[in-house]
């Protein structure tokens, strides 16, 4: 059997199955950090938290559209994100570079330039890391570690019925810029300011540090991610983590006027871009209904926002969408697999009268 019969997340499941743990492992495989308990090591109130994450060219990005401080700022901010999805504040990062040998010089001077100065906005050191030729592709492998007091982490399990589901930021933009980019027909009006918006979604992701800080401090929030994969499959993992359903409104979701205009050009759908399609990095989060307002104001008061988008429901409803006609369709939980690169996005079992736009290579 090969790996692309098989899948990502399976794969996951195979790999990991049976792995020995220790005492000190609170939270191992499964979500979006590991969760390492090294007592007064860390501080006795404080849990630290390991990911790690690569950027492939041509998979996370294009060298024809990001520039190389773009590339380095996206390689750091995946893995902040992250450490953002568990509640904590990301400390420390190293790098495995794997380089060309006939690589421009200069141009990993501008990936690390990206680098350092995300890592300074949120004062992380960079504190080492390897280097190692390949043939090819550029690849940017990057650990992260952080902690989070141990009455604040938020995983994946926790979600319960009743909880409301609440995403930071806008949805789409990230794969509107894609598809302009690699799928436009020669024959589209691309508007130019809403592509210079979208693009920027699409290389320099926001990893949302204090938005995740802020509402793990609510008390509020049972279970969260970040969006990577598309807010339906990321979703489901939610479901799948906490033995739940859910409902997702599509007249909701949080979708700008570069992301709208983008996909009237494109022929395509935005709600359906929103829904499905990958690297938004945005949190989403299940909150308590009685804790929906104490939620979005903690993240309106670092200065970002947030919109509630449908709620939890109990686990044999399954995953659905409420269509803007009011019907409720059952959607295929499943996000991007970085092992099926052909495959389709997740997508309504029952037609939404909509058009469908698959989302092609992440960015």
């Amino acid at each position: 059997m090969r790996l692309d019969d098989l899948g990502e997340f399976p794969l996951i499941e195979r790999l990991t199955a049976g792995l020995e743990s220790r005492t000190d492992v609170a939270l191992g495989v499964g979500d979006d950090a590991a969760a390492l308990d090294l007592g007064h090591d860390l501080g006795a109130d404080h849990l630290l938290l390991a990911t790690c994450d690569a950027q492939v060219e041509g998979t996370h990005f294009l060298t024809s559209v990001a520039t190389p401080e773009e590339i380095g700022h996206k390689a750091l901010a995946v893995n902040l994100s992250d450490i953002a999805a568990m509640g904590g504040e990301p400390l420390w990062a190293l790098v495995s570079l794997l380089a060309p040998p006939d690589l421009e010089v200069t141009t990993l001077d501008g990936v690390y330039s990206g680098m350092r100065a995300l890592a300074r906005r949120f004062n992380v050191a960079l504190v080492g890391g390897n280097v190692s030729s390949t043939p090819g592709p550029l690849t940017l492998d990057v650990t992260a570690l952080g902690r989070v007091s141990r009455q604040r982490l938020v995983t994946r399990a926790g979600a319960r019925p009743g909880d409301r589901l609440l995403v930071t930021g806008r949805l789409g933009a990230a794969v509107a810029a894609l598809l302009a980019f690699t799928a436009a027909p020669p024959d589209a009006a691309i508007p130019t300011e809403a592509l210079a918006e979208a693009r920027r979604a699409m290389v320099t992701p926001q990893p949302r540090v204090r938005e995740g800080m802020a509402l793990a401090a609510t008390g509020q929030v049972t279970a969260m991610l970040d969006i990577s994969d598309g807010l339906a499959g990321d979703l489901g993992h939610i479901c799948q983590r906490s033995g739940v359903g859910a409902i997702i409104e599509l007249a909701a979701l949080p979708v700008d006027a570069s992301t709208r205009a983008l996909a009237l050009a494109l022929g395509r759908d935005p709600l359906r871009l929103a829904l499905t399609s990958g690297d938004d990095y945005e949190l989403l989060c299940a909150v308590r209904p009685e804790g929906v307002a104490a939620a979005l104001e903690a993240v309106r008061a670092v200065g970002g926002s947030a919109t509630i988008i449908g709620e939890i429901t109990a686990p044999e409803e399954g995953l659905r969408v409420r269509a803007q006609n009011g019907a409720l369709l059952a959607v295929d939980a499943r996000g991007w697999d970085h092992l099926r690169p052909h495959d389709q996005p997740p997508d309504a079992k029952t037609d939404m009268g909509e058009q469908s736009a698959g989302s092609g290579a992440r960015s």
